[in-house]
């Protein structure tokens, strides 16, 4: 991080940054509890970093200078709790919780003064990861939290948390990112994107080499059905064997990105066809009802209907 570490920096989001503004402004009106959503890649956890780094700043304005600016700089605020990522927020034991539980926050964390700053801010990268028990012990303490004490929660979807959390926080919406902004952003943080990434900086956790790998099966799969039966085959085996994707394997992921793959692919204007992009954004909504042990069927309901398309042109 650098001394312009600012909100000014973030592009793309225009109503988010009105909030940001404001609070930047008017610290005191800082709320319990704000809640980003929108696209993964599209600036929630960028806004949400440089607003804490503001708002713990000693001079409320992110000087870049005091203790606090420092600490953050070293990623050794004690007064900034960040939750990880991918990894399911439970309640924690009664007697001993375990770090980063909600048990944990309420009994070590919350009851005692900031020990640098005004406030503490506690940030949830991923707030579905919240576990219902946790969630609902979460609840008192969001509806009368301490006065120094400040919730971030970042989800893609607010259908993801219960409208009990909804309801005590302030939802700040995101946008998919334009083209122009997109390619600005990664050319300035060097980032690697592909056309088919839509307006997010990141819609996929995969590797380089498995988006690049995946773009390319899904171009050979497409000319007839037995190319596409091929490409279902391929998709199958790579549940078992993905040696470019060694960590952090998710299978439902991985058919993410294989559906952003067809949809970019019959989005061409050689290719375009609505009723295939329909059967896509159908699997897509299906695969996001997370049924155990659905997605090899839904797969197949998927390549039959393209495949019956494919047939007819």
């Amino acid at each position: 991080m650098n001394p312009n570490f600012h909100i000014e920096e973030i592009q793309g989001q225009t109503n988010a940054l009105v909030y940001a503004r404001y609070y930047v402004k008017n610290p005191s009106f800082f709320p319990p509890l704000l809640i980003f959503h929108g696209p993964e890649g599209t600036g929630k956890w960028s806004l949400a970093e440089r607003l804490a780094y503001t708002l713990l700043c000693l001079e409320e304005k992110g000087c870049g200078s005091c203790e606090s600016c420092k600490l953050f700089f070293f990623n050794q605020h004690p007064d900034y709790i960040v939750f990880p990522v991918d990894k399911k927020i439970s309640i924690g034991d009664e007697k001993d919780p375990e770090e980063f539980t909600v048990r944990w926050l309420l009994s070590k964390r919350i009851p005692y003064k900031p020990h640098t700053s005004k406030r503490r801010i506690i940030l949830l990268p991923d707030a579905s990861l919240l576990g219902n028990e946790a969630e609902t012990a979460l609840l008192k303490t969001l509806e009368e939290p301490p006065f120094h004490t400040h919730f971030i929660f970042l989800v893609d979807h607010l259908s993801k948390l219960k409208q009990t959390i909804i309801s005590r926080g302030i939802c700040i919406p995101f946008q998919y990112l334009n083209q122009k902004v997109l390619h600005s952003i990664a050319e300035k943080k060097q980032l690697y994107i592909e056309k088919f990434f839509g307006g997010s900086l990141s819609p996929t956790k995969a590797p380089t080499e498995t988006i690049e790998l995946t773009l390319a099966q899904s171009e050979k799969g497409l000319h007839n059905p037995a190319s596409l039966l091929e490409f279902e085959t391929w998709v199958r085996q790579y549940k078992e064997s993905h040696p470019n994707w060694k960590e952090d394997f998710h299978y439902s992921e991985f058919l993410e990105l294989v559906c952003l793959c067809l949809i970019y692919q019959f989005s061409k204007p050689e290719k375009r066809n609505i009723e295939i992009l329909e059967f896509l954004f159908e699997f897509k909504k299906n695969l996001h009802r997370e049924i155990p042990n659905l997605e090899n069927f839904l797969l197949s309901q998927l390549f039959h209907k393209i495949s019956l398309v494919l047939k007819q042109s």
